[in-house]
């Protein structure tokens, strides 16, 4: 109960309420196969190994240190339903005060566009390993209170030509990104985003954009993304 009362703190809409499901209460279609298969274990522990195994068969290299990090410090997955929405929740303990921080994973199923319609048709070139976690794992992975921390849902994800950067104004050099074709994948909620251009992003190259700090070029999206994912856990 404490968990409850907890995350219906952060629902952003007082009409919506945080329930923990039981996968045998609802149609297995409303979420992906593999959320069936992680569901269908008897016990926590099994649970969490298979869903640990499907990151790794997804982003085993990509996302190494979470994926470490999970091993240790996850310790339970559960369905959670909020409104129509369905999300696995990790409970995983901090490392350096103990506390047990909850991460909410989205369906794949239920990608919304609605309000992203330059994503939408953008969405077949951004880069692979990226688009399947979208597709078959998640739909974002990030600290349920914030939102942030982590890889952003799709209904959150930033487009950059959207916003006003009063950052542009004060650097030295144009900026090396076309703002029309640039994406915010992961907000760490201090205003710095991990961006990727879908134009100019082979081999996973991303910008580390701040909204008070110079720009920084030519780094590798997963090595900032899992990074900052597992400080995010401490």
């Amino acid at each position: 109960m404490d968990k409850l009362n907890f995350l219906n703190k952060y629902t952003f809409n007082k009409s919506l309420t945080v329930e923990m499901i039981d996968l045998k209460n609802i149609d297995s279609a409303i979420v992906p196969k593999l959320w069936n298969n992680i569901f269908s274990e008897v016990d926590n522990e099994s649970r969490i190994g298979r869903l640990i195994n499907q990151w790794e068969e997804i982003l085993g290299t990509e996302m190494r240190n979470t994926i470490m990090y999970f091993k240790e410090f996850l310790k339970n997955v559960e369905l959670m339903k909020l409104g129509n929405e369905y999300f696995i929740l990790y409970s995983i303990e901090s490392s350096k005060t103990g506390e047990i921080l909850f991460y909410t994973g989205g369906n794949p199923l239920t990608k919304n566009f609605s309000k992203q319609n330059e994503l939408k048709q953008d969405w077949g070139k951004i880069p692979f390993k990226l688009k399947l976690f979208y597709e078959e794992l998640h739909n974002g992975f990030y600290y349920f209170p914030s939102r942030s921390m982590g890889i952003d849902s799709i209904e959150n994800i930033t487009y950059m030509d959207e916003d006003e950067w009063g950052i542009i104004e004060e650097l030295e050099e144009p900026i090396k990104i076309n703002l029309e074709s640039s994406y915010g994948f992961f907000s760490s909620g201090t205003g710095r985003y991990v961006v990727i251009d879908v134009a100019d992003c082979m081999n996973d190259k991303a910008t580390l954009w701040s909204s008070n700090a110079a720009p920084k070029y030519n780094l590798n999206f997963w090595d900032i993304v899992d990074e900052w994912t597992v400080i995010g856990f401490n």
